[in-house]
């Protein structure tokens, strides 16, 4: 169904009227949770690098902990009960401010401290009845699953009454950042906006918080929304008949590989990355195929949202006998060839001009080459 998980960040009053003297360059972050727990991972998410900036794990005492974090830019934190599958807090984290979780793991939990998390309570109050409103939709659906009910009918009916749902909590959204252009709490808001209202938005926002603290974010939900209008916009050149965007970038000796130095024969360009498991599962087949027709066909692999040394570990250890290139994280790559899935595969002919684009690891990719080469 991928739909977010529910989120409640509710602060308690006395918790919030504290105050806190936050320090420099770290996330300050204590709780007092109700369940087994022996210990939490924290894991900071860099958004610019799509990476784990930061991983540690701290003890837990009788439900009870306190550490503090480095912390350069805003970014999302995961709090992870160790052990405990799906127990874990999803927060945005923010230097010099001070975190205070109470509640339980399994159920509802409650997130107060100092001035960024006092504002992300009054954001969270007013998109808690919406937000409800879907979760509470979304686990009557698991339900009717656990029940024995079909997964078709089960995703018919969440077909019939999800949209509105999603449409009522999306409104909220935009009408809480079009009234509190000065929270810089709704800074949070603008991954899950659509793209073609992020600007719009964006552009009603006070200075103050364009140019505070929340820029890097704001900055990074602009640049992702341009990309993907870009994406949508190239998508339509992206298509069997339509000549393949050329390129050049590093092989994995370090030399410069373009797509034209391959013309002659046909050429599988495959989108993937390590961390894409979907991706590593295709492996297989794919080297049976390139096994079978690589007199007339090359692959040409594209790594994507990897550091170079992941990419280069990855195809090290699959042991992938076709071309590698490194798709760096400033390249347009990905824009050009309007990739929105990963594995994605685009077969280009001969002359240039792209024959097939198949999204994910499906059996009409090879059902395709049998019939091109057989």
């Amino acid at each position: 169904m991928n739909l977010k998980k529910n989120i409640l960040l509710l602060a308690s009053m006395a918790i919030a009227q504290l105050g806190f003297a936050g320090e420099p360059g770290k996330l300050h972050i204590s709780g007092n949770m109700v369940g087994p727990c022996d210990s939490v991972k924290i894991m900071v998410v860099d958004l610019a690098a799509r990476n784990y900036s930061y991983q540690n794990t701290f003890a837990v005492n009788n439900g009870k902990f306190d550490f503090a974090i480095p912390m350069e830019n805003v970014s999302p934190v995961y709090i992870m009960n160790v052990g405990k599958q799906n127990q874990r807090v999803v927060l945005y984290g923010v230097p010099g401010e001070d975190c205070q979780l109470r509640g339980k793991w399994q159920d509802e939990y409650f997130v107060g401290g100092s001035n960024f998390y006092q504002q992300y309570d009054k954001m969270d109050q007013a998109l808690t009845p919406t937000q409800r409103a879907l979760t509470s939709f979304v686990t009557e659906c698991q339900k009717m699953m656990d029940n024995g009910v079909s997964q078709d009918s089960v995703m018919k009916y969440y077909q019939t009454k999800a949209p509105v749902l999603q449409e009522h909590h999306l409104n909220a959204q935009i009408d809480f950042i079009k009234n509190n252009p000065q929270n810089e709490a709704v800074a949070t808001l603008f991954s899950d906006i659509p793209v073609d209202k992020v600007h719009d938005l964006y552009n009603g926002l006070d200075n103050s918080l364009k140019n505070g603290r929340m820029k890097p974010l704001l900055d990074q939900a602009i640049a992702s929304a341009d990309r993907e209008l870009a994406r949508q916009e190239q998508a339509k050149n992206i298509a069997p008949g339509k000549p393949a965007p050329t390129f050049t970038l590093k092989d994995i000796k370090g030399n410069d590989l373009s797509l034209e130095s391959l013309r002659g024969k046909y050429v599988v360009l495959d989108f993937w990355g390590s961390w894409c498991g979907w991706c590593i599962k295709g492996f297989p087949e794919m080297k049976k195929y390139y096994e079978q027709y690589k007199s007339k066909m090359e692959i040409l692999g594209i790594d994507c949202n990897d550091t170079e040394a992941k990419w280069k570990d990855a195809v090290e250890k699959h042991q992938l006998p076709w071309l590698h290139v490194y798709n760096p994280h400033n390249s347009d790559i990905a824009t050009k060839y309007a990739i929105e899935g990963y594995p994605t595969k685009i077969v280009v002919d001969p002359q240039g001009i792209i024959a097939r684009v198949v999204i994910g690891e499906d059996p009409e990719f090879y059902t395709y080459l049998d019939s091109l080469f057989k």
